[in-house]
Protein backbone atom coordinates (compact mmCIF):
# COMPACT_ATOMS: atom_id res chain seq x y z
CA UNK A 1 0.00 0.00 0.00
CA UNK A 2 2.24 2.68 0.98
CA UNK A 3 3.99 1.89 -2.47
CA UNK A 4 1.42 3.16 -3.90
CA UNK A 5 1.08 6.32 -1.72
CA UNK A 6 5.07 6.77 -2.71
CA UNK A 7 4.15 6.65 -5.99
CA UNK A 8 1.69 9.85 -5.63
CA UNK A 9 3.55 11.59 -2.97
CA UNK A 10 7.05 11.69 -5.21
CA UNK A 11 6.39 14.36 -7.92
CA UNK A 12 9.40 14.88 -8.55
CA UNK A 13 11.18 11.40 -8.79
CA UNK A 14 11.90 11.64 -12.21
CA UNK A 15 14.16 14.39 -11.85
CA UNK A 16 16.19 12.99 -9.35
CA UNK A 17 15.98 9.96 -11.35
CA UNK A 18 18.08 11.94 -13.92
CA UNK A 19 20.51 12.82 -11.26
CA UNK A 20 21.30 9.21 -9.83
CA UNK A 21 22.02 8.00 -13.73
CA UNK A 22 25.49 6.43 -13.76
CA UNK A 23 26.33 6.28 -9.97
CA UNK A 24 29.04 3.64 -10.46
CA UNK A 25 31.18 5.88 -12.94
CA UNK A 26 34.10 7.31 -11.56
CA UNK A 27 33.75 10.96 -11.38
CA UNK A 28 35.41 14.02 -10.37
CA UNK A 29 35.09 15.86 -7.12
CA UNK A 30 35.15 15.60 -3.48
CA UNK A 31 35.65 11.83 -2.25
CA UNK A 32 31.65 10.69 -1.09
CA UNK A 33 33.17 8.33 0.88
CA UNK A 34 34.08 10.59 3.93
CA UNK A 35 30.46 11.13 4.41
CA UNK A 36 27.50 9.12 5.47
CA UNK A 37 24.80 9.58 3.37
CA UNK A 38 23.15 10.73 -0.13
CA UNK A 39 19.49 11.41 0.20
CA UNK A 40 16.92 12.41 -2.62
CA UNK A 41 13.58 13.55 -2.52
CA UNK A 42 10.61 16.36 -2.13
CA UNK A 43 8.73 17.65 0.59
CA UNK A 44 5.12 18.28 -0.69
CA UNK A 45 2.46 20.41 1.05
CA UNK A 46 -0.20 18.82 -0.58
CA UNK A 47 0.35 15.04 0.18
CA UNK A 48 -0.35 13.50 3.62
CA UNK A 49 2.67 11.42 3.79
CA UNK A 50 6.35 13.08 2.99
CA UNK A 51 9.20 10.25 1.40
CA UNK A 52 12.95 10.42 1.47
CA UNK A 53 14.97 7.71 -0.53
CA UNK A 54 18.02 7.42 1.42
CA UNK A 55 21.17 5.57 0.17
CA UNK A 56 24.58 4.95 2.63
CA UNK A 57 27.86 5.91 1.38
CA UNK A 58 30.11 2.89 0.97
CA UNK A 59 33.25 1.74 -0.89
CA UNK A 60 31.81 -1.14 -2.43
CA UNK A 61 28.51 -1.96 -4.37
CA UNK A 62 27.00 -4.60 -2.06
CA UNK A 63 23.31 -6.09 -2.25
CA UNK A 64 22.69 -4.65 1.53
CA UNK A 65 20.99 -6.50 3.94
CA UNK A 66 17.00 -6.28 3.50
CA UNK A 67 16.50 -5.01 7.12
CA UNK A 68 16.18 -0.82 8.20
CA UNK A 69 18.98 0.97 8.78
CA UNK A 70 20.78 1.83 11.85
CA UNK A 71 19.70 5.31 11.85
CA UNK A 72 17.26 7.86 12.97
CA UNK A 73 15.60 10.59 10.53
CA UNK A 74 14.25 13.27 11.58
CA UNK A 75 12.35 16.62 9.78
CA UNK A 76 12.08 19.93 12.54
CA UNK A 77 9.72 22.82 11.37
CA UNK A 78 12.51 25.52 11.83
CA UNK A 79 9.92 28.14 12.28
CA UNK A 80 7.72 26.39 14.98
CA UNK A 81 10.28 23.34 16.59
CA UNK A 82 7.64 20.51 15.17
CA UNK A 83 9.54 17.33 14.96
CA UNK A 84 8.70 13.92 13.07
CA UNK A 85 10.48 10.75 13.27
CA UNK A 86 10.87 9.33 10.08
CA UNK A 87 10.56 5.41 9.42
CA UNK A 88 12.47 3.22 7.28
CA UNK A 89 10.87 0.83 4.31
CA UNK A 90 13.23 -1.25 3.53
CA UNK A 91 12.30 -2.13 -0.67
CA UNK A 92 14.60 -4.89 -2.56
CA UNK A 93 14.74 -4.95 -6.54
CA UNK A 94 14.48 -7.49 -8.63
CA UNK A 95 17.75 -7.54 -9.14
CA UNK A 96 17.84 -8.16 -5.22
CA UNK A 97 19.64 -4.46 -4.79
CA UNK A 98 18.35 -3.36 -1.53
CA UNK A 99 16.60 0.67 -0.85
CA UNK A 100 15.35 2.46 1.78
CA UNK A 101 12.77 5.03 1.65
CA UNK A 102 11.74 7.02 4.63
CA UNK A 103 8.51 8.36 5.37
CA UNK A 104 6.34 10.27 8.19
CA UNK A 105 2.96 11.17 7.70
CA UNK A 106 2.53 15.05 7.76
CA UNK A 107 1.52 18.13 5.75
CA UNK A 108 4.68 20.65 5.48
CA UNK A 109 3.39 23.99 5.98
CA UNK A 110 3.44 26.68 2.87
CA UNK A 111 6.92 28.88 3.08
CA UNK A 112 7.83 27.29 5.95
CA UNK A 113 11.15 26.41 5.92
CA UNK A 114 12.34 22.35 7.58
CA UNK A 115 15.65 20.75 8.35
CA UNK A 116 15.93 17.03 7.49
CA UNK A 117 18.55 14.75 9.21
CA UNK A 118 19.30 11.42 9.35
CA UNK A 119 22.26 10.19 11.86
CA UNK A 120 23.74 7.06 11.93
CA UNK A 121 24.32 4.57 14.73
CA UNK A 122 27.40 5.81 15.51
CA UNK A 123 26.50 10.21 15.09
CA UNK A 124 27.49 10.87 11.75
CA UNK A 125 24.45 12.68 10.03
CA UNK A 126 24.00 14.34 6.68
CA UNK A 127 21.09 16.95 6.49
CA UNK A 128 19.32 19.17 4.60
CA UNK A 129 17.35 22.53 4.79
CA UNK A 130 14.38 22.81 2.40
CA UNK A 131 11.92 25.70 1.61
CA UNK A 132 8.52 24.81 1.02
CA UNK A 133 7.08 27.65 -2.08
CA UNK A 134 4.03 29.40 -1.73
CA UNK A 135 0.72 28.14 -2.59
CA UNK A 136 -0.81 28.98 -6.03
CA UNK A 137 -3.66 27.64 -8.29
CA UNK A 138 -3.55 26.47 -11.85
CA UNK A 139 -6.62 28.25 -13.81
CA UNK A 140 -7.71 26.67 -17.25
CA UNK A 141 -9.64 29.47 -19.43
CA UNK A 142 -12.41 28.81 -21.68
CA UNK A 143 -11.21 28.21 -25.71
CA UNK A 144 -10.23 30.89 -27.83
CA UNK A 145 -11.63 30.36 -31.15
CA UNK A 146 -10.99 33.95 -32.79
CA UNK A 147 -7.61 32.64 -34.09
CA UNK A 148 -7.57 28.59 -34.43
CA UNK A 149 -8.13 26.95 -31.19
CA UNK A 150 -6.20 28.81 -28.68
CA UNK A 151 -6.30 26.65 -24.92
CA UNK A 152 -5.11 29.95 -22.16
CA UNK A 153 -4.39 29.06 -18.76
CA UNK A 154 -2.48 30.63 -15.95
CA UNK A 155 -0.84 29.93 -12.58
CA UNK A 156 -2.35 32.69 -10.71
CA UNK A 157 -0.14 33.43 -7.33
CA UNK A 158 3.61 34.25 -6.51
CA UNK A 159 5.49 30.83 -8.37
CA UNK A 160 9.12 31.84 -8.26
CA UNK A 161 10.21 28.15 -10.24
CA UNK A 162 8.18 26.16 -12.74
CA UNK A 163 9.55 22.74 -13.32
CA UNK A 164 8.30 20.52 -16.26
CA UNK A 165 5.87 22.79 -17.57
CA UNK A 166 3.96 20.08 -20.09
CA UNK A 167 0.75 19.79 -22.22
CA UNK A 168 -1.04 16.20 -22.56
CA UNK A 169 -2.66 15.98 -25.80
CA UNK A 170 -4.89 12.32 -25.06
CA UNK A 171 -6.16 11.28 -28.16
CA UNK A 172 -7.61 7.39 -29.83
CA UNK A 173 -7.44 6.01 -32.92
CA UNK A 174 -8.90 3.16 -35.16
CA UNK A 175 -6.47 0.11 -35.64
CA UNK A 176 -9.08 -2.06 -36.93
CA UNK A 177 -12.47 -3.90 -36.52
CA UNK A 178 -14.43 -6.73 -35.00
CA UNK A 179 -15.22 -9.39 -37.19
CA UNK A 180 -19.01 -9.37 -39.03
CA UNK A 181 -22.01 -9.25 -38.19
CA UNK A 182 -21.49 -6.81 -35.92
CA UNK A 183 -18.07 -5.12 -37.09
CA UNK A 184 -17.01 -2.41 -34.02
CA UNK A 185 -13.99 -0.08 -34.03
CA UNK A 186 -10.87 -1.57 -31.89
CA UNK A 187 -9.31 1.65 -30.86
CA UNK A 188 -5.50 2.21 -29.17
CA UNK A 189 -4.75 4.86 -26.94
CA UNK A 190 -1.97 7.46 -27.01
CA UNK A 191 -0.89 10.98 -25.41
CA UNK A 192 1.46 13.52 -26.87
CA UNK A 193 3.78 15.53 -24.52
CA UNK A 194 4.31 18.89 -25.63
CA UNK A 195 7.10 20.93 -23.47
CA UNK A 196 6.18 24.45 -22.14
CA UNK A 197 8.99 25.49 -20.00
CA UNK A 198 9.94 28.17 -22.37
CA UNK A 199 6.82 29.74 -23.50
CA UNK A 200 6.03 30.57 -20.19
CA UNK A 201 4.99 34.65 -19.80
CA UNK A 202 5.02 35.94 -16.30
CA UNK A 203 2.32 38.62 -15.08
CA UNK A 204 1.39 40.61 -12.38
CA UNK A 205 -0.72 37.97 -11.14
CA UNK A 206 1.89 34.96 -11.75
CA UNK A 207 2.30 33.20 -15.07
CA UNK A 208 0.19 32.35 -18.43
CA UNK A 209 0.66 30.58 -21.54
CA UNK A 210 -0.98 29.22 -24.53
CA UNK A 211 -1.86 25.66 -25.99
CA UNK A 212 -2.32 26.26 -29.89
CA UNK A 213 -4.41 22.77 -30.22
CA UNK A 214 -4.60 23.26 -33.73
CA UNK A 215 -0.88 23.30 -34.42
CA UNK A 216 -0.36 20.02 -32.52
CA UNK A 217 -2.67 18.15 -34.72
CA UNK A 218 0.40 17.33 -36.64
CA UNK A 219 2.71 15.74 -34.21
CA UNK A 220 0.31 13.84 -32.91
CA UNK A 221 -0.30 12.73 -36.75
CA UNK A 222 3.06 11.96 -36.64
CA UNK A 223 3.41 10.15 -34.33
CA UNK A 224 0.32 7.68 -34.36
CA UNK A 225 1.28 6.88 -37.93
CA UNK A 226 4.66 4.93 -36.53
CA UNK A 227 1.57 2.78 -35.97
CA UNK A 228 1.25 0.22 -39.24
CA UNK A 229 -2.35 -0.63 -38.04
CA UNK A 230 -3.34 3.37 -37.54
CA UNK A 231 -6.39 3.53 -39.91
CA UNK A 232 -5.38 6.93 -41.40
CA UNK A 233 -8.99 7.37 -43.05
CA UNK A 234 -10.72 6.95 -39.83
CA UNK A 235 -9.24 9.89 -38.20
CA UNK A 236 -7.40 10.74 -34.64
CA UNK A 237 -10.35 11.58 -32.21
CA UNK A 238 -9.80 13.92 -29.74
CA UNK A 239 -10.48 12.29 -25.61
CA UNK A 240 -9.47 15.73 -22.95
CA UNK A 241 -6.21 18.01 -22.71
CA UNK A 242 -4.55 18.18 -20.02
CA UNK A 243 -1.84 20.90 -18.80
CA UNK A 244 1.08 20.04 -15.67
CA UNK A 245 3.16 22.00 -14.04
CA UNK A 246 5.72 21.66 -10.64
CA UNK A 247 5.70 24.17 -8.58
CA UNK A 248 9.26 24.12 -7.13
CA UNK A 249 11.37 26.05 -4.45
CA UNK A 250 14.60 28.27 -5.73
CA UNK A 251 16.83 25.79 -4.61
CA UNK A 252 15.43 23.43 -7.30
CA UNK A 253 17.82 24.99 -10.19
CA UNK A 254 20.70 23.15 -12.01
CA UNK A 255 23.66 24.67 -13.69
CA UNK A 256 22.14 26.63 -16.66
CA UNK A 257 18.67 26.01 -15.96
CA UNK A 258 18.73 22.45 -17.50
CA UNK A 259 18.38 19.37 -16.55
CA UNK A 260 21.50 17.52 -18.12
CA UNK A 261 21.92 14.13 -17.08
CA UNK A 262 25.62 14.20 -17.95
CA UNK A 263 26.19 17.48 -15.71
CA UNK A 264 24.40 16.40 -12.95
CA UNK A 265 25.88 13.02 -12.35
CA UNK A 266 28.71 15.10 -10.83
CA UNK A 267 28.65 14.27 -7.06
CA UNK A 268 27.98 18.07 -5.81
CA UNK A 269 26.33 19.64 -9.07
CA UNK A 270 22.97 20.00 -7.65
CA UNK A 271 23.05 19.19 -3.80
CA UNK A 272 21.58 20.97 -0.83
CA UNK A 273 23.22 18.02 1.35
CA UNK A 274 25.39 18.49 4.53
CA UNK A 275 27.76 15.64 4.82
CA UNK A 276 26.39 14.03 1.59
CA UNK A 277 25.09 14.13 -1.36
CA UNK A 278 21.73 14.23 -3.10
CA UNK A 279 19.01 17.02 -3.13
CA UNK A 280 15.46 17.45 -1.29
CA UNK A 281 13.67 19.75 -2.99
CA UNK A 282 10.22 21.27 -1.85
CA UNK A 283 7.37 21.53 -4.45
CA UNK A 284 4.01 20.63 -5.33
CA UNK A 285 2.38 19.20 -8.73
CA UNK A 286 -0.23 21.34 -10.42
CA UNK A 287 -2.46 19.69 -13.15
CA UNK A 288 -6.05 20.30 -14.82
CA UNK A 289 -7.45 19.21 -17.87
CA UNK A 290 -10.00 20.67 -20.85
CA UNK A 291 -12.72 18.41 -21.99
CA UNK A 292 -13.68 20.33 -24.89
CA UNK A 293 -16.99 21.15 -26.49
CA UNK A 294 -17.66 19.53 -30.44
CA UNK A 295 -18.24 22.54 -31.45
CA UNK A 296 -14.27 23.54 -30.73
CA UNK A 297 -12.47 20.57 -31.56
CA UNK A 298 -14.23 20.74 -34.95
CA UNK A 299 -12.20 23.70 -35.70
CA UNK A 300 -9.44 21.56 -36.09
CA UNK A 301 -8.05 18.41 -37.85
CA UNK A 302 -9.22 16.33 -34.85
CA UNK A 303 -12.18 14.19 -34.94
CA UNK A 304 -14.45 15.42 -31.62
CA UNK A 305 -14.98 12.54 -28.97
CA UNK A 306 -18.81 11.00 -29.56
Amino acid sequence: MWMKCLGKASLLLGLTALLLMGCEEDVAGPDPFQYPYSMWGVLNPFADTQFVRVFPIETSLEPGLPEPLDAQFVSTDLGTGTQHTWRDSVIVDTLGMVGHVFYAPFRPEWEHQYRVEITRGDGASSSAEVEIPKQTTLVLDAPDTTRGVILPASIQGDASNLLQSKADIYVRYIVGFTPPPFPQPIYEYYHHIIPYDDDLRRTADGWELSIDLERSYFPVLGEVSKNENFIVDEGITLLFVEFRVVVANEAWMPPGGVFDPNVLVQPGVLSNVENGFGFVGGGYRLARSWTLPFEVVEKTEFLPNR
